[in-house]
């Protein structure tokens, strides 16, 4: 039989579950959730922000932190399938699609570098993107390691344009 207490007491259970559960994702750690763990080091700078150089309005910006693979990985596989090789102008990032192009710009020193996102990565807290050997020697961070850096995904318009632009010179 059911009393009035038990209606009580299931209400106080299905509120105490509740209450658990939106605590519980409140405290998650996920990617791209402004102060998350993953988070911290990384600034999504919107379209038209004096930060974001790129013509192209629809251009996703990143502002954060980069470090580079040690010698550790060379040989190993990607998460896209590829072999790392620290010679090749790649990174890896958390969300970016594998595949995708990007331009790195060390912000100290105004160095820009192409890579492709080839892995997942980095799981270091405060690191945003990691890259290889050559794409950290191309922005000048070798000797210091981890360095500032504006990440800008580009789109097939803007790898057309480069290709072009390579081809003239």
């Amino acid at each position: 039989m059911i009393g009035p207490g038990n209606s009580r007491r299931r209400a106080l259970i299905g509120t105490t579950a509740i209450l658990s559960t939106l605590a519980a994702i409140q405290g998650c750690s996920l990617t791209g959730v402004p102060g998350s763990s993953l988070q911290k080091g990384l600034d999504l700078v919107p379209a038209g922000d004096p930060v974001n150089s790129s013509s192209d309005s629809s251009a996703n910006v990143r502002i954060g932190a980069a470090s580079w693979y040690g010698p550790g990985f060379n040989g190993k596989k990607t998460a896209s399938g590829d072999i790392f090789d620290p010679t090749k102008l790649t990174a890896a990032h958390r969300t970016i699609p594998l595949g995708r192009r990007v331009r790195v710009t060390h912000l100290a020193n105004g160095k820009s570098v192409e890579v492709v996102i080839n892995d997942r990565g980095p799981y270091a807290e405060g690191r945003m993107i990691d890259l290889s050997q050559a794409a950290a020697n191309a922005l000048g961070m070798i000797g210091k390691g981890v360095a500032k850096v504006r990440v800008e995904e580009l789109d097939e318009a803007a790898l057309a344009e480069n290709v072009t632009n390579v081809n003239r010179q």
